[in-house]
């Protein structure tokens, strides 16, 4: 019988190695950010400066960062 050299590596993903709760609150974050962008878009039109633009980049990498499972 010939010996295996290069095991297969058995652990799961790396998104079955984080924890329940995490999930649940990456979950939660990630469905509250469209309607904070939303808002905060609006804030922006009607009350200009520059911290609302940055909050708004924070929201928008955000977003992409839960859509894409980055986080």
């Amino acid at each position: 019988m010939p010996r295996r050299y290069f095991k297969r590596n058995r652990r799961p993903p790396f998104k079955f190695q984080v924890p329940e709760w995490l999930r649940t609150a990456r979950d939660v974050v990630s469905q509250f950010t469209i309607p904070l962008i939303v808002f905060q878009i609006i804030r922006t039109i009607l009350f200009p400066s520059g911290i609302d633009f940055m909050i708004i980049l924070i929201l928008v990498i955000l977003h992409f960062c839960f859509s894409y499972e980055v986080l």
